[in-house]
């Protein structure tokens, strides 16, 4: 699979490779049954490893990346949203 093979490749400690596992089961299970696919899968293990790739270590920020609440991730693809996140609006 994609996130085993991608992980294998970068140099993360064992808690970290369990804590970034543990998002991405997370992350599938919140998703609704229909939308469990492998793409959607190696979509948002591409958007946990490209965080934590970038030094981001919080679970919860990698979820929140990963299910495409948090900052958008380019590696997930697709066109980077255009107004803010509703958090961020005054």
């Amino acid at each position: 699979m994609f996130w085993a093979a991608t992980i294998k490749q970068a140099a993360y400690d064992q808690e970290t490779i369990s804590m970034l596992s543990t998002v991405l089961e997370r992350a599938v299970a919140g998703l609704p049954r229909e939308q469990r696919t492998d793409e959607r899968k190696a979509r948002l293990a591409s958007g946990i490893l490209a965080a934590a790739a970038r030094g981001e270590r919080d679970p919860i920020r990698l979820y929140a990346i990963a299910l495409g609440v948090g900052p958008w991730e380019p590696s997930i693809g697709g066109m980077p949203p255009t107004s803010q996140p509703v958090w961020h609006r005054p």
